[in-house]
């Protein structure tokens, strides 16, 4: 049996001269993903990711760029379609950990977040890490947006991109 998990293909665009990175939907690894019944995979490298509806909400990926020692900044872009349902009360949770630190933060898509002129969510959605030596040899800065404990539907999230911004010390 086919496996229905998209699995990315882990590519970092690297941006002003390698404190920035982007991270297109096509790099991640998204559960359901290759399911048509629950997600709109990317098709081309910088295609968004169109959650149709899910009750198990789980992509992630990595960046295998970042520098030790540096506090980076990670920022799902994300933006819900006119006919979204599920996500007026429900949190997603928001992850990024490097190493053994890890650090979550609860969003409410509908409540909490800012909307650029292209109807795209910025902040609250972001969390900040340094990169410390890792314990564990990963040296991958990971991260994941999740909902996978109330068992509730939802769809007409459009994930765009992730951004990685090395941070002023």
């Amino acid at each position: 049996m086919e496996d229905s998990h998209y699995v990315g293909n882990h590519i970092s665009e690297v941006l002003e001269n390698g404190t920035k990175f982007r991270i297109y939907p096509s790099a991640f690894n998204i559960v359901w993903g290759k399911d048509g019944r629950y997600w709109k995979s990317p098709k081309e490298e910088k295609d968004p990711a169109t959650l149709v509806q899910v009750s198990w909400l789980e992509v992630t990926g990595l960046c295998d760029k970042v520098e030790k020692d540096t506090k980076y900044e990670v920022k799902f872009k994300v933006k819900l379609t006119p006919d979204s349902f599920g996500f007026n009360e429900l949190p997603l949770y928001f992850m990024v950990k490097y190493g053994s630190k890890q650090s979550w933060k609860k969003i409410y898509l509908t409540k909490d977040a800012n909307v650029e002129s292209n109807g795209s969510y910025v902040g609250p959605n972001n969390l900040t890490i340094t990169t410390t030596d890792s314990r564990s040899g990963d040296s991958n800065l990971c991260f994941g947006l999740y909902e996978v404990w109330s068992g509730k539907w939802k769809g007409g999230l459009i994930i765009e991109e992730v951004i990685i911004q090395k941070m002023n010390q």
